[in-house]
C-alpha cells in the first residue's frame, strides 16, 4: 500500500485497515481456490459441514453469516457440483438434511489448506508474539463493533 492510495484518515483508521485486508485475504485464498472450481462463498459451507457433520439447510444458514436466499443458491449450486447431498429429514419432510460427499470432504480440504496458506501469507515477516498480539486485538475490535 502506498501513501498516496488511500486517504490519509484512512490509512490509520481500523475499520478501513481491517475491511481492506479481509478484501485482500479474500482475494488470496480465491486465487488458491479458482483451479479447483472452488470460491470463498462456496467453502464456507463445506468447512461447517466438515465440522459439524450433516446439518439441516436452516442450521447451515443459522451457523452462517450468509442469509437464507444467498444460501439456498449455494446449496444449489454444490448440489449440482456434486459437493453436497439432501436427504429427507425423518422428523419434518418440509426440512432436509445437507451432508457431504466424498468429493465435498476434498474439497472442503483444498479450502481449509487454502485458508490455512492465506493466513500464513498475511502473517509473513510476524513473530508469533505479533501474530498472537494480532489476533486479541482484532478478537477485541469485532466484539466492540458487534456490541448493540
Amino acid at each position: 500500500m502506498h501513501d498516496d492510495d488511500i486517504h490519509p484518515a484512512a490509512a490509520t483508521a481500523p475499520g478501513y485497515l481491517a475491511n481492506h485486508a479481509a478484501r485482500a485475504f479474500n482475494r488470496v485464498v480465491d486465487a488458491a481456490l479458482k483451479p479447483h472450481g472452488l470460491t470463498m462463498a462456496l467453502i464456507g459451507p463445506l468447512l461447517l459441514l466438515n465440522w459439524k457433520g450433516p446439518l439441516l439447510q436452516r442450521d447451515i444458514v443459522r451457523w452462517s453469516a450468509t442469509r437464507q436466499p444467498a444460501m439456498v443458491a449455494l446449496l444449489d449450486k454444490l448440489e449440482t457440483m456434486a459437493l453436497i447431498r439432501r436427504a429427507p429429514s425423518p422428523s419434518d419432510r418440509r426440512a432436509a438434511f445437507i451432508e457431504l460427499t466424498d468429493a465435498g470432504r476434498d474439497a472442503a480440504r483444498i479450502g481449509s489448506d487454502a485458508l490455512i496458506a492465506g493466513n500464513a501469507r498475511g502473517l509473513e515477516g510476524f513473530s508469533s508474539e505479533e501474530a498472537g498480539q494480532l489476533v486479541v486485538l482484532l478478537q477485541r475490535l469485532v466484539v466492540n463493533l458487534d456490541r448493540p
